[in-house]
């Protein structure tokens, strides 16, 4: 039973890390794995971009992202057809990437055809989630196109409010609160270490394995919640320190019995804590959602 606890936990440890720890879109993971190639078409090396992004389609042929990006390389290379078709490939794998909507829409705004230029912007600023300027600046462009003056200067007025806020908040942040390891990840590194020790007297002291269950869980949901993007690391540095001051510090119980009763709260209190702090970052997400 305790072998299966153990898996149980490790298990649950790895899926943990495949789904909270790495907070990035799938959108944002691809960019990452493409990221030579688009540095290529940033720096305008459009024929060496292009030819990079045709060998990342043989290699991963539903990547929407390379079909952006060599989309974007027929673009600027004067072949717009060749663009819309990689455009369309590209949202039919995956038609949430808000900039396949955003340049289609440019296309066709480019070619005249502004309510089909609409239509994509307005599908780029529901899948930006209305967070980006460049989607709003080109359905105002559009709107004022097909006539409708009032709605295109609401649209125009949204981008500005959204690029001043968007530079009002990197302003007001300083470079090194935007770093990962800042003053509030240490304060609520030691107050984990806090929290560990209590865990950790807990185990050694109770005869049932509730109350040690109870302390992870709802500690790791504090973990979480104070660091939503960060407590994947803190629910690590909480079992480092559980096991380590176990095994090397206090030891496990010379009894037998009440060993095993450690050791059922130790592991699960592993477990815990990493589906606690899960479920903390979640609160806090949707709370400042």
């Amino acid at each position: 039973m305790l072998e299966l606890l153990t898996l149980s936990a490790f298990i649950g440890y790895l899926i943990y890390l495949r789904y909270y720890a790495d907070q990035r879109t799938n959108a944002e993971k691809e960019a990452d794995r493409l990221r030579e190639g688009i540095t290529m078409y940033e720096n305008q090396e459009w024929a060496k971009a292009l030819t990079y992004f045709d060998r990342a389609i043989k290699t991963k042929p539903q990547s929407a992202v390379a079909y952006l990006y060599r989309a974007r390389c027929y673009w600027a290379l004067g072949d717009n057809q060749a663009a819309m078709n990689d455009l369309a490939a590209g949202k039919s794998y995956d038609d949430t990437v808000a900039d396949l909507h955003l340049d289609s829409g440019q296309i066709h705004y480019d070619q005249g055809a502004y309510q089909a230029a609409f239509q994509d912007f307005d599908k780029a600023i529901f899948f930006a989630h209305g967070e980006t300027a460049e989607p709003y600046r080109w359905r105002g462009l559009a709107r004022r196109q097909l006539g409708e003056t009032t709605e295109a200067g609401q649209d125009l007025a949204r981008a500005e409010q959204i690029s001043r806020d968007k530079q009002a908040r990197t302003d007001a942040t300083p470079a090194k609160q935007r770093a990962f390891f800042d003053r509030r990840l240490a304060l609520n590194a030691g107050l984990v270490v806090l929290m560990s020790l209590i865990l950790l007297y807990i185990i050694k002291q109770s005869q049932v394995i509730h109350w040690p269950y109870l302390w992870a869980a709802s500690s790791a949901v504090g973990i979480g919640f104070a660091e939503p993007r960060k407590g994947w690391l803190l629910a690590v540095l909480q079992t480092l320190l559980i096991t380590i001051g176990y095994y090397l510090v206090v030891g496990p119980s010379p009894q037998s019995t009440h060993r095993e009763v450690e050791l059922f709260s130790l592991f699960g209190s592993i477990g815990l804590t990493f589906a606690g702090s899960l479920i903390g970052s979640v609160l806090k997400r949707a709370q400042t959602a």
